[in-house]
């Protein structure tokens, strides 16, 4: 009986996982802090999978950069991927939430998280270095990105392709929950492609990472000046939602 309820279990992870891997292009993420060449001070309407209704938001930024990557024996897909973080300066004090979230690195055992306030929302970009920008992944949304409070930690030690920084890293802690939003941006509106499609953002070894990066975004041109490299986000799913009694 033990058994069967376990393989029910697996197949229902496996399918969950599954299902939010064919609504994004990219698995995992490395992202660079820096400093912005053009700093960005801009209101937008954000409505991610906790809110009721959209909620005006202030950005200021892009203080981060995340720019795809291979781990875990997964290579770099071939639509490259980016996203520009942006700090929410007027965010609102939110109610600590439970939720379940699927990922690789924690595992089944340890789904379950407790988040806050969303402190960054992620905003497509595009890299630009010789001839025209490659396109926008399909399937690459707007995310908040939520401060966790309480989440299993597990260090694990990773390799990572495609980086032009050192290759193998560590894994520490999980800082941030990164769900999917919808966005209104003066007279645009840009649906969440799979709402409960997320990244669990690891933090990582910092290591120094001197670059100039070009790029382009809902906010027009900008170069972000990086300095070092923090965080990795995972790609994972969103299961359910449950307050804190």
């Amino acid at each position: 009986m033990l058994k069967r309820l376990l393989l029910g279990f697996l197949v229902a992870v496996t399918v969950l996982v599954s299902s939010a891997q064919a609504h994004t292009p990219v698995e995992f993420l490395e992202v660079l802090q820096g400093e912005p060449s053009n700093l960005i001070e801009h209101g937008v309407e954000v409505k991610s999978f906790f809110d009721e209704q959209k909620i005006p938001t202030e950005l200021k930024g892009p203080s981060h950069f995340a720019l795809a990557v291979g781990c875990m024996n997964r290579a770099v897909g071939k639509e490259r991927a980016y996203l520009a973080w942006y700090k929410i300066v007027n965010a609102k004090r939110e109610v600590a939430r439970k939720v379940t979230v699927l990922d690789p690195i924690r595992g089944s055992e340890d789904a379950t998280m407790t988040i806050g306030s969303a402190d960054y929302f992620l905003s497509p970009a595009q890299r630009i270095s010789t001839g025209p920008p490659s396109e926008i992944p399909h399937g690459l949304d707007h995310y908040k990105a939520y401060r966790i409070l309480d989440a299993p930690s597990r260090e694990l030690e990773v390799n990572l392709t495609g980086t032009t920084g050192p290759a193998n890293r560590r894994i520490g802690k999980p800082l941030f929950l990164c769900v999917a939003a919808e966005e209104w941006h003066h007279d645009e509106h840009f649906p969440a492609s799979h709402r409960k499609a997320c990244f669990v953002v690891y933090e990582l070894d910092p290591q120094d990472r001197s670059e100039q990066i070009s790029l382009i975004d809902q906010f027009g041109l900008n170069q972000i000046n990086t300095s070092k490299s923090r965080w990795l986000c995972v790609h994972a799913m969103l299961s359910s939602k449950t307050l804190d009694e």
